[in-house]
């Protein structure tokens, strides 16, 4: 599964934000999207994501439909918010009947997975940030779909959090994964690093 993005522009009121993006992304390779805060970075990664329009320019997925698009993605930023009165087993039961995670996976086996084992009666308004971020990797690196993209990932972990996390990525590996990041070791676990600054 590759992403091919073509003469990509993207402006909020007059000011681009992104111009002449081009690159194919191939599945198998990982990606890092750096730049200063504000630069953009999020923005690109919606665009992939195709959560957001351009401009001009395409982006388009090789060897599927462009309405299937959602289906091979997984996407996990801090201001993508969980449900607050839902607790994670009812969570967990909305994704599987939406198709985002296997039927396989069980409310026990993501507890496993994200080393979490909460009140069942918890709501997610009542756990910290830093859980909260890590429940939503967790759902995200349960999907089988094949693109992973991923918005400051580790923003609230304890270093405890993000050697899980690290763990848990480098088994996806044979995915194609795209981080916006300023961290550096967010960073240096791409293969491939793609500066915004050079497409202003």
């Amino acid at each position: 599964m590759d992403i091919l993005v073509q003469n990509l522009f993207k402006k909020f009121r007059q000011e681009f934000v992104i111009k002449s993006f081009n690159y194919t992304f191939r599945q198998g390779n990982s990606y890092a999207i750096t730049g200063p805060n504000g630069s953009g970075k999020s923005t690109l990664l919606q665009l992939i994501a195709q959560f957001t329009l351009p401009n001009s320019g395409t982006v388009e997925m090789s060897s599927i439909n462009s309405d299937l698009v959602y289906s091979q993605i997984t996407y996990a930023a801090p201001y993508v918010e969980l449900i607050e009165e839902y607790t994670l087993s009812e969570h967990l039961e909305i994704l599987v009947k939406n198709n985002y995670l296997p039927s396989s996976i069980t409310i026990e086996m993501l507890e496993d997975f994200i080393d979490l084992k909460p009140d069942r009666f918890k709501l997610i308004k009542n756990y910290s940030s830093g859980m909260r971020q890590k429940i939503k990797l967790g759902f995200a690196l349960l999907s089988d779909r094949p693109v992973i993209l991923l918005d400051e990932p580790t923003t609230n972990f304890d270093e405890k959090a993000k050697q899980w996390f690290f763990d848990k990525l480098e088994k996806q590996r044979h995915k194609l994964i795209a981080i916006a990041s300023n961290e550096a070791r967010e960073i240096e676990f791409c293969t491939n690093k793609i500066s915004i600054l050079d497409f202003k």
